[in-house]
C-alpha cells in the first residue's frame, strides 16, 4: 500500500473528529472530519456508521499512522474500487463452492504468495504451472474455468488541451499523437481540445500507464514548441 493509492475501507470507530477503519492489510486508518466531506458537517453518521464499507484515498503513511480521506475519491475510481471487490468476492466464493473444505487452506497458501485471489488468477491465465502448485489435480479443470473467464475492462479518460504556437500546427499534431498502443484512442473535441482515452483491466497498473503517456505527450509538445494541458475527465 502507499500513498495515493485508493482503498477499501471499513467503517468501525466514528467521533466527531475521527473516523476509525479497518485497511485490507488489517491495519487501523483514521480519517479527519475534514477528509469526510468539503464543508461543515453536522452529522457525522451521514457520510459512515461503523461496519459500514467505504472507499478511501491514503495520503499519508507515517509509521504506523495511515491517515485517508474519502472526500477526494471520485466517482470513476469508487466504482473500479467497488469492482474489484466484487471480482475478488465472486472468486472466493467459486473457491468455496469447488475446493470445499480445501477451500480455506489453499487460499491462506495462496495468499501468502499472491496479494489477493484475482492477482493468483490473472497470473495462473498465463501460465497453468501456478495452478498445479496451489490446486489438487482432480479441481484443476474447474479452476481453469475461472480463468479462462474475461476481465472487464474499464475505460481512463483525459481532456488534452495543445495550442501551438508556431505553423505546421496539423503536422505537430499528428507527431505528438503518434502513439502505436491499440489500447489508446485519441478523440477531436474543437480547436486544440482533444480526449484521450486508455482501456485497461487494472485500475492502478492504467493510472500509472496513463502518467506515462501523458509525460510522453508533453516532451514531444514541448520539443514542438506547443502549450500543453491534461485533466480528469469526470
Amino acid at each position: 500500500m502507499e500513498e495515493g493509492d485508493i482503498v477499501l475501507c471499513k467503517v468501525e470507530k466514528v467521533t466527531n473528529t475521527i473516523t476509525f477503519v479497518r485497511l485490507p492489510n488489517g491495519k487501523e486508518g483514521t480519517i479527519v472530519s475534514s477528509e469526510i466531506s468539503p464543508g461543515r458537517i453536522k452529522h457525522m453518521r451521514q457520510f459512515v456508521v461503523p461496519n459500514k464499507t467505504i472507499v478511501c484515498k491514503v495520503l499519508e503513511i507515517s509509521g504506523n499512522n495511515i491517515s485517508l480521506s474519502l472526500r477526494r475519491v471520485n466517482s470513476k475510481e469508487k466504482k473500479e474500487v467497488m469492482q474489484k471487490f466484487k471480482i475478488e468476492l465472486a472468486i472466493k466464493v467459486a473457491f468455496n463452492q469447488i475446493l470445499g473444505e480445501d477451500s480455506e487452506g489453499t487460499q491462506e497458501k495462496i495468499l501468502e504468495d499472491f496479494q489477493t485471489l484475482t492477482e493468483f488468477i490473472d497470473n495462473a491465465r498465463g501460465d497453468e504451472k501456478i495452478l498445479k502448485e496451489y490446486i489438487s489435480k482432480d479441481k484443476i479443470d474447474s479452476i481453469k474455468k475461472i480463468t479462462e473467464k474475461k476481465r472487464k475492462s474499464s475505460e481512463l479518460k483525459q481532456k488534452i488541451k495543445i495550442k501551438c504556437l508556431k505553423g505546421d500546427g496539423i503536422k505537430k499534431l499528428k507527431e505528438i499523437f503518434s502513439i502505436s498502443d491499440k489500447k489508446v484512442s485519441i478523440n477531436y473535441i474543437s480547436a486544440g481540445n482533444f480526449t484521450l482515452s486508455l482501456t485497461v483491466e487494472d485500475f492502478k497498473k492504467g493510472k500509472r500507464e496513463m502518467q506515462e503517456i501523458l509525460e510522453s505527450l508533453e516532451k514531444k509538445a514541448k520539443k514542438y514548441d506547443c502549450e500543453f494541458s491534461a485533466t480528469d475527465e469526470k
